[in-house]
């Protein structure tokens, strides 16, 4: 068996440990028929043939399967790709599972789900405290990359306040948020708006080939970020504010003016880890323009090199949830 079979047989044999136990105990719907990833095999698919290694991580949200699969596939020069959802993702969150890859791409949006939980009781999915404590630790160690896309900004923002701090924001566009301890109402979307991207740091390396910036007609967000926590790298020309979402706005839907409204991508650290968000993704529109497609090879390549590394570790207080620096350390 060559390496690359021996590394799928193990992503499959993890997937399927993490989803036995997870349907043990709780109910799961009829897996969705369609392509699974690149090339559409079964388990966790594979796609690509580049020497990064990415996790690529879904679920939570709907999306276009295929459309995204085709972009990834593009970037297979440069990555290999492994499709994995949840629950079975966090699973990959221990650092000993961790080392079968480089880089976790999340395009997911788990969390915002109310379910009764067994003592009867409503809340939210929550990824439980394993999960929590795994990706702290491997946050910490500083060894693997984050990249985060569009709506994965929305991901267990009630239940794991330290993930939101880790991506820089928290969006959830059918419930009220809590961000870094204050509320706000639920979050504004606007689909297909046409904006001007601007480059704010052309010397970064996830920005080059870029050039003064770009035009895109994509899905945008208004809801609260931690500018002072990031390095911005990339801004939008569209204004954020509540009017300028008319259906939300429309039907009574009001929403504070926030910081950093503007930020289309950043970079931070938690941990020691270097993290790289694009707001923009929401389909094919985006995914198929050139601009954008540089921008996520870019942001894999960066984040799983020695120089983003290092970079996290000269700043790891940065951005890092308080809770995880215990004394002011990390």
């Amino acid at each position: 068996m060559n390496k690359r079979a021996m590394r799928a047989f193990g992503i499959a044999a993890l997937c399927a440990m993490a989803a036995g136990v997870w349907a043990a105990q709780t109910p799961q719907p009829a897996p969705t028929p369609g392509r699974q990833g690149g090339g559409g095999r079964g388990g966790p698919a594979q796609g690509g043939t580049g020497p990064i290694k990415v996790m690529f991580v879904t679920k939570g949200h709907p999306y276009d399967r295929e459309g995204l699969a085709t972009m990834l596939d593009s970037l297979g020069t440069d990555i290999s790709w492994s499709h994995v959802e949840h629950p079975a993702a966090t699973r990959f969150f221990d650092p000993k599972d961790a080392e079968l890859f480089d880089v976790f791409l999340f395009f997911d949006a788990p969390g915002r789900t109310k379910i009764t939980k067994p003592d009867g009781s409503s809340g939210f999915d929550d990824p439980g405290p394993v999960a929590k404590k795994n990706l702290q630790a491997l946050m910490q160690a500083g060894t693997k990359g984050f990249v985060f896309l569009h709506h994965a900004i929305a991901a267990w923002n009630h239940t794991w306040p330290e993930y939101t701090e880790v991506v820089g924001g928290a969006c959830d566009w059918g419930n009220p948020v809590t961000f870094k301890g204050k509320e706000y109402p639920n979050s504004g979307a606007q689909g297909g708006v046409k904006q001007h991207i601007t480059v704010v740091d052309k010397a970064h390396p996830i920005t080059q080939g870029i050039g003064d910036g770009f035009d895109i007609s994509d899905e945008t967000y208004l809801c609260p970020y931690a500018p002072d926590t990031v390095q911005p790298l990339l801004r939008t020309d569209f204004k954020a504010l509540d009017v300028n979402f008319p259906n939300r706005y429309a039907g009574g839907w009001r929403h504070p003016e926030v910081l950093g409204s503007d930020l289309a991508g950043w970079v931070k650290v938690a941990g020691r880890t270097p993290i790289a968000y694009l707001q923009n993704g929401h389909d094919r529109t985006a995914w198929e323009n050139p601009a954008y497609q540089k921008l996520v090879s870019n942001a894999i390549k960066w984040t799983a090199s020695k120089e983003a590394k290092a970079w996290a570790v000269s700043n790891a207080k940065t951005g890092t949830p308080a809770s995880w620096r215990p004394g002011g350390t990390n």
